[in-house]
């Protein structure tokens, strides 16, 4: 039943055993774990004993993620899926997750996936938005500026006890990422 999600913790105690050893050449200092919610997905359903047992292996991982974070000074980054949010106006199913009321991307109204019992594992929540921007591109050639448009992306400190809310918005061009004001 818990098949990817013990495959993590094991995985993690790896990673632990190679970061231990004192004569690595480069140091790990960062451990990124890329959509979490895939390990969950398929492998729950929705009955209470379901629910408890994914509840109960969040707090493993999490539990492992944070040892290692504090045992070795790391960063440790977990990404997770949006899904589109339907339901009422007033925060996620009415309980509102952070400083933002709301979470919008591509033109849409989503929430994250896992749901609370996930929301209350972690210390800090960021979300990453994006979003077609017009903007005017000035020609020699041409009498008049062209519209064209460009992908903006938005960074939100959505959640944070030691931090206040914080916003950013950027583009990424072949030069690098370039902050945009607003």
């Amino acid at each position: 039943m818990d098949f990817w999600a013990s495959t993590l913790i094991n995985v993690l105690r790896d990673i632990q055993a190679f970061i231990a050893i004192d004569h690595t050449r480069l140091p790990v200092k960062l451990i990124v774990i890329d959509s979490i919610a895939a390990l969950f997905k398929s492998q729950y359903q929705t009955t209470p004993a379901d629910l408890k047992r994914r509840s109960e292996m969040f707090f493993k991982i999490l539990g492992t993620l944070k040892a290692l974070a504090n045992k070795f000074g790391l960063a440790v980054v977990i990404t997770n899926q949006v899904v589109d949010f339907i339901g009422p106006h007033d925060g996620v199913n009415g309980v509102r997750l952070g400083n933002l009321e709301c979470l919008h991307t591509s033109g849409r109204r989503v929430s994250a996936t896992l749901g609370l019992a996930w929301a209350h594992c972690i210390n800090s929540r960021v979300f990453l938005a994006r979003h077609l921007q017009s903007v005017g591109v000035n020609s020699r050639n041409a009498p008049s500026p062209t519209i064209s448009t460009q992908t903006h992306r938005t960074f939100d400190l959505v959640f944070a006890l030691h931090l206040p809310h914080a916003s950013a918005e950027f583009v990424i061009k072949k030069e690098g990422v370039v902050g945009v004001s607003r």
